[in-house]
């Protein structure tokens, strides 16, 4: 009996130290850099919208929760309070919009963006908000700045 618990304990405490590690690993994991992760989708801004705007349950199926890598005119860079930066792609012509908020890894490249500018970005397609009236936008989240 003694014999069988001074293999068993020491397999229970290895276990335990084991996933303790796993659990603290996990719980410290940062998401993977849209910058070296493969886009599913490569568009440009009129095209994305477009899918959206044309039939927006075709176009979720499609992108949402996907990466996609747009390109596309710049026509605004918003820093918020947190110093973290929202950049909006479209054209001047038309009311809606890509919604990019930008990865805080990328917030110096996003501050030295100008509206009028050409750029791509991926990052996570999180869902469209229709309004007829103010224009219509897509969002991306975690965005990596690739080319200005």
């Amino acid at each position: 009996m003694k014999k069988n618990l001074k293999i068993i304990i020491p397999l229970i405490l290895l276990i335990t130290v084991a996933g303790a590690w796993y659990a603290y690993k996990e719980y410290n994991r940062k998401p993977a850099s849209m910058e070296n992760t493969k886009a599913d989708f490569a568009t440009n801004t009129a095209t994305l919208i477009a899918a959206f705007e044309e039939n927006e349950a075709k176009a979720n199926l499609q992108y949402l929760d996907k990466v996609v890598e747009v390109e596309g005119a710049i026509r605004s860079v918003n820093p918020d309070e947190a110093g973290l930066y929202t950049v909006t792609l479209g054209d001047d012509g038309s009311l809606s919009s890509v919604r990019c908020s930008v990865d805080s890894v990328f917030s110096e490249q996003a501050s030295e963006l100008q509206p009028g500018g050409s750029i791509t970005v991926r990052g996570v397609c999180t869902g469209f908000m229709a309004d007829p009236l103010l224009g219509s936008d897509v969002t991306l989240v975690r965005c990596a700045i690739l080319k200005k």
